[in-house]
């Protein structure tokens, strides 16, 4: 082989390099840089207001302190928050993990910002929310959008803008949330009687609306120790 042929087969070795380092990363591997930027926060605590917007509803602006810790543990100190979506105040991408098997459907853009698609599927039945998409940018590896359609219900949309916090923590600084009911016909009856005892059934039985949810996080405090009695669930006390 001559030497024009080795000049030949190392550019064609070095272009191959190149094209396996630009290889897009595979959904589960895209997830995991998410999970890996919070891995080190234990728990947390953050004041939440939100204004809701919601048909046939009328909603004073609401005010609470919102309790994080993993695995998963979120408790919300308010009655009046029952509505937000747990599924999107405060996701856990380690928990999405254990719970979804994540695939890569695509890229897009979002705020002028490239983003991964990710699709996840519930490995469980028994998982309230069967199917995800989640929108990933590279940059700071966070999650700018959230949309599922749950099961015969409301399509939930999410979308968040993050700030950084101290200790190098990229956290919601807001968010938006978009309930849309799916157009019934009049006298429409729900006739799957399959799953009554699932989640999804109980799900759709609520009264559906639509509208729109937007919450601002701030003060945020990190890795104070919280307990795990936070998070039990406290029966109201019987009057005598």
């Amino acid at each position: 082989m001559n030497l024009r042929s080795w000049c030949l087969l190392g550019l064609c070795l070095l272009w191959a390099e190149s094209m396996v380092g630009q290889r897009a990363p595979t959904g589960e591997q895209i997830l995991r840089n998410v999970a890996r930027g919070m891995e080190q926060i234990r728990d947390y605590v953050v004041d939440v207001e939100a204004e809701v917007q919601m048909e046939r509803l009328r909603v004073p602006r609401m005010q609470a302190k919102m309790y994080f810790k993993r695995p998963n543990k979120m408790h919300i100190e308010s009655q009046s928050f029952a509505m937000l979506p747990r599924e999107g105040v405060a996701l856990d991408p380690a928990f999405l993990l254990e719970t979804y098997d994540v695939a890569l459907i695509g890229t897009d853009t979002l705020e002028g910002q490239k983003t991964y698609k990710l699709q996840l599927a519930a490995k469980e039945l028994a998982t309230r929310l069967r199917q995800l998409h989640l929108w990933v940018e590279e940059r700071n590896w966070t999650i700018l959008k959230m949309e599922t359609i749950p099961y015969q219900g409301r399509i939930l949309t999410v979308t968040f803008r993050h700030a950084l916090q101290r200790g190098g923590f990229w956290l919601p600084r807001e968010m938006w949330v978009e309930f849309e009911t799916p157009h019934r016909e009049a006298g429409e009856r729900r006739s799957d009687t399959t799953r009554l005892n699932s989640p999804q059934w109980e799900e759709i039985q609520r009264p559906l609306r639509s509208g729109t949810i937007h919450v601002h996080y701030t003060n945020y405090r990190i890795n104070t120790g919280l307990s795990d009695e936070v998070f039990e669930r406290k029966e109201p006390a019987r009057k005598p």
